[in-house]
């Protein structure tokens, strides 16, 4: 719930004080009335100042007010009366308490993003009031944890709660306030155009779906919010999932591992132990407890043998010299050719990248064909009628003899083509980057057997030209070495515990999401369903009370998807007459009310109108509006009109209508205050 109360402009002048006296507003329908110039604009976008909504008007702070309240005043001939120092409003409202909200327009001291608000009711009631500092439109005036964010304030006096909905960037954020006031809140100039026309840019997905889903109280804004939530989780654990995904295979190349059991996208997997890495050595493969058992099994021989003498071990070392040669040969030969093979496959990874480059430009080309197509291009495009475009020279369609027919493919099977051919490439590329990275796994268990093996070499080498009788140099640095290797796999296996357990972990998560996923409905709510057949029917029973005749009834229909009024698919707008237009926007804005209140929404119950009969949409008519909105018990409404200057009209339009009325006149209604 929101009402006004009260309204006063203070203006501070170099001949004087300016403004209005106080202004009070009726819980029922209340009309401000009075000629063009008089003020009506001035009062209604004070209000919308106050309320720290002046973005509906078109921007934010002072440079959205009349020059009335930030520079000069003039008089009744359009002469400047005297020079604005400073000013500021005190607008009164009610929600769950009375408060009154203090904004300056113009000032040396005070920025217009200040918002000073009064615990009580200072215009009708006044007295001395505790007051807060608050602000507005900078970072965080939204944020339900600031005590100092004026629309965080106004947020909780009306009784909400906003939703956190997903914008284009993929954040999840607050609906903002000035999403949901254009429902109710229809200024002059842009408001009457369009349905909730003035809801500035926010980046924010089908905002004006957002507005009406929490006015109605649908589920479908909980359902899109929990799918947004989902798909934030969902792509978390994905980042997550790919991160330890790279940590796990940084650890298996360490060791000269593969991993097993694990990709680098979420998957389900049954249990930890699934999760496992392996040696792959040239007589078999291992799994890594295994290969840690056969290093063990390697050690203990190694540790009971006794260690001889250089002298007794020369002419095997000899030997053994040789044949690591020739293993240092041949590992150097196939690591040659693993290179060669992996340079052969970036040399095809890239030219399947730049194949798909020109498959998708081709494609897009070929899409911008097809819409010309569609649109009649045929008929009047040269290349059809097999000449050239610019110089009006016959065409052949093939570089093939002419005795051979052939029939070229259509616009639509080259598409087809292009994107069969496209998903194959794309299938290549996948599978060329796999082979890369198998290259390379490669390589490096190569380079790891090349560095040991001279290792190896160097050792014996010097064995053979130490003394003799000193004790074998390889057989102690195999020990060594053979050591380290089992500590360093020991040490890994015990590391790969932890991966285990948040694969597991990660995949149970995933697991929870997906079924999530699959209990959120598909489409709206059978309670949604209720309440949008509500809205429709009383819009379209609101169109024949106001004589709407664009377009017949039996076409028009609430979408559900954008919640909007449609005829067979598109907006309303385009099917109607500017009067018309004026009527269904009276009769959607209502109609959103009224549902609301049938089913406990969230509207606020008040509307603040400006100018709604501009559009000639008959006196009657608007009878019948103001006569609807002076009937509601419960609801506020301020509506500013002009009346076309004209008394008999007023006197029409409020026939048999309850109203209490403000008569601005036809002279300027600020003036000049007597002190």
């Amino acid at each position: 719930m929101l009402k006004i109360k009260a309204l006063k402009i203070t203006i501070n002048t170099d001949k004087g004080i300016y403004g209005t006296p106080i202004i009070p507003f009726s819980n029922g329908l209340t009309i401000i009335k009075g000629f063009n110039s008089t003020g009506k604009s001035t009062l209604f976008q004070s209000i919308l100042y106050c309320l720290g909504l002046e973005e509906l008007i078109g921007g934010k702070n002072e440079k959205t007010m009349q020059s009335v309240l930030k520079s000069e005043i003039l008089n009744n001939e359009n002469k400047i009366e005297a020079r604005v120092i400073e000013s500021n409003i005190l607008l009164e409202i009610e929600g769950t308490s009375v408060v009154t909200v203090k904004r300056y327009i113009s000032s040396d001291s005070k920025n217009p993003g200040l918002v000073e608000v009064f615990n009580g009711a200072l215009l009708t009631e006044p007295k001395q009031y505790d007051y807060a500092p608050m602000y507005v439109h900078d970072k965080g005036a939204a944020d339900s944890n600031n005590a100092f964010g004026f629309h965080s304030f106004l947020e909780k006096l009306i009784g909400w709660e906003l939703p956190q909905v997903q914008y284009k960037d993929g954040s999840q954020r607050k609906l903002y306030l000035q999403n949901i006031f254009p429902s109710f809140v229809i200024e002059q100039k842009a408001g009457w155009t369009d349905f909730l026309a003035t809801i500035p840019y926010y980046s924010l997905l089908d905002k004006e779906t957002r507005a009406i889903e929490f006015l109605l109280n649908l589920d479908s804004w909980k359902i899109q919010q929990k799918k947004s939530r989902l798909k934030q989780d969902k792509n978390e654990l994905i980042f997550d999932w790919k991160n330890k995904f790279n940590e796990l295979k940084l650890l298996a190349r360490q060791i000269a591992c593969e991993i097993r059991g694990v990709s680098s996208h979420p998957e389900i997997i049954e249990s930890s132990n699934s999760v496992y890495l392996v040696y792959i050595a040239e007589e078999r493969t291992y799994n890594l407890s295994e290969y840690i058992n056969y290093l063990e099994e390697e050690y203990d021989k190694i540790c009971e043998l006794e260690v001889p003498n250089i002298g007794e071990q020369a002419e095997e070392s000899e030997l053994r010299i040789n044949r690591l040669n020739e293993q240092l040969s041949h590992y150097s030969i196939n690591l040659s050719s693993i290179i060669n093979r992996k340079n052969l496959a970036i040399i095809k990874y890239n030219s399947f990248k730049e194949r798909l480059s020109e498959l998708e430009n081709d494609k897009l080309q070929n899409e911008y064909h097809l819409k010309v197509k569609k649109k009649g291009a045929d008929e009047g495009f040269a290349i059809a009628h097999d000449n050239c475009p610019y110089c009006s020279q016959g065409l052949n369609d093939s570089l093939l003899p002419k005795d051979i027919e052939i029939v070229p493919m259509q616009i639509e099977e080259n598409l087809e083509y292009l994107k069969a051919q496209i998903n194959l490439i794309k299938i290549y590329i996948a599978n060329h980057i796999g082979d890369i990275e198998n290259f390379e796994q490669e390589i490096e268990k190569f380079n790891t057997k090349i560095s040991d093996t001279r290792s190896n070499i160097r050792t014996l080498k010097t064995q053979l030209t130490s003394d003799n009788r000193l004790p074998s140099i390889e057989l102690i640095e195999n020990r060594l070495k053979l050591k380290a290797r089992l500590d360093l796999y020991r040490r890994k296996y015990n590391e790969l515990a932890s991966f285990q357990e948040d694969f597991k972990s990660f995949s149970d998560e995933w697991v929870q999401i997906l079924i999530k996923e699959k209990k959120l409905p598909k489409s709206l709510s059978p309670f949604d369903y209720k309440k949008i057949i509500e809205l429709e029917k009383i819009f379209k029973s609101l169109l024949v009370a106001f004589h709407y005749r664009s377009k017949s009834l039996d076409g028009i229909s609430i979408s559900k998807e954008t919640l909007l009024p449609a005829v067979e698919g598109y907006s309303l707008k385009f099917d109607s007459s500017a009067s018309d237009f004026t009527r269904a926007i009276w009769s959607y804005i209502i109609a959103i009310k009224e549902t609301s209140e049938k089913f406990n929404g969230n509207h606020p119950n008040i509307f603040i109108l400006d100018e709604p009969g501009q559009q000639e949409a008959g006196d009657n008519d608007f009878q019948f509006l103001l006569n609807r909105l002076g009937n509601y018990v419960d609801t506020q409404s301020i509506v500013f009109s002009s009346f076309h200057q004209s008394e008999s009209t007023f006197l029409a339009c409020t026939k048999d209508v309850e109203f209490e009325l403000i008569d601005l006149g036809v002279e300027k209604f600020i003036k000049k205050i007597d002190e």
